[in-house]
């Protein structure tokens, strides 16, 4: 091979070395920064759980707060004897059905709205309207509408699911990169193809960020109408616990939901992450040009 190949070859070398070298630093830095933030995040909540120990009793009634020992025997118990699972079932069944009827609302709405020449601008004081409204205020009306069973829980936790995700649609829809959306149109990409290849994916982030948003208004829609009308649901079973003054299984019902939610969130992530393969990971370019 002539000197001045091999030196090329050399140098193409070890700048393919220095580049997987700073991708591997760059990976690296990310790790860490990731096990930063799980340590902090764990540190602030075992913070949290002393300063409640601490607290109660001494600052606070245990009859107000209970304490993390009290309550998490109180989960144990609810948990191994069936009371848990038997309240949660039914909480769960009209959070996720509520949860996926308004967001399948919401993202159809805003698709038909936004296909209607000035939909949205016509639209738009109906629907803020309607968004502003208490769905607290509405829950009693739900119910002497639709019955005291499953249906009126699940439309509540649909109303607090629809507009979040209808109005984050539109502003992924509004957000399209207009020069990349001309320069499809003038290469004669039709409207459908525009839609499924740049409309939709460009607005993803937008929905799944609603998605996230709205998996804590799902449940709260749920807990509303089990609180007003019911017979079984982690919401009767906080309001009984509640009235014979029992914070611990309260607290303990709290916390099988913050379980649940944190679980959801965890799917609605990684099915975010599945959704988006084509944006570039976070830190991507971190990397020296």
């Amino acid at each position: 091979m002539p000197p001045d190949a091999q030196d090329a070859a050399a140098a193409l070398s070890r700048e393919q070395f220095l580049l997987a070298r700073e991708a591997h630093d760059v990976i690296t830095r990310r790790r860490n920064a990731q096990w930063r933030i799980h340590v902090s995040q764990a540190a602030t909540l075992i913070v949290l759980l002393v300063a409640w120990w601490a607290a109660s009793g001494t600052l606070i009634d245990r009859l107000f707060i209970s304490d993390p020992i009290s309550v998490i025997r109180a989960f144990i118990k609810v948990a191994l004897d069936g009371t848990l699972a038997f309240h949660l079932q039914r909480t769960l069944v009209e959070m996720m059905c509520g949860y996926v009827i308004g967001v399948t609302a919401g993202i159809a709405t805003a698709i038909a709205i936004s296909l209607i020449p000035w939909g949205e601008k016509i639209v738009r004081p109906l629907m803020i309207g309607a968004f502003a409204i208490p769905k607290v205020a509405l829950a009693p009306l739900i119910i002497v509408w639709f019955g005291i069973f499953l249906l009126p829980k699940v439309l509540l936790a649909a109303s607090l699911v629809v507009f979040i995700v209808y109005f984050n649609t539109l502003a992924g829809f509004a957000n399209v990169d207009a020069d990349t959306l001309a320069a499809m149109r003038v290469m004669g990409a039709s409207r459908s193809a525009l839609f499924r290849k740049l409309i939709l994916p460009s607005a993803a982030p937008y929905i799944f960020a609603a998605m996230r948003i709205t998996l804590p208004g799902a449940l709260i829609g749920a807990i509303i109408g089990e609180f007003i009308s019911s017979n079984r649901g982690i919401g009767y079973f906080i309001a009984e616990a509640s009235s014979r003054y029992d914070t611990a299984r309260v607290f303990a019902g709290i916390l099988s939901l913050l379980i649940f939610v944190l679980l959801l969130n965890l799917v609605v992530s990684w099915l975010e992450r599945r959704a988006s393969f084509w944006r570039p990971a976070p830190g991507a370019g971190e990397m020296k040009r």
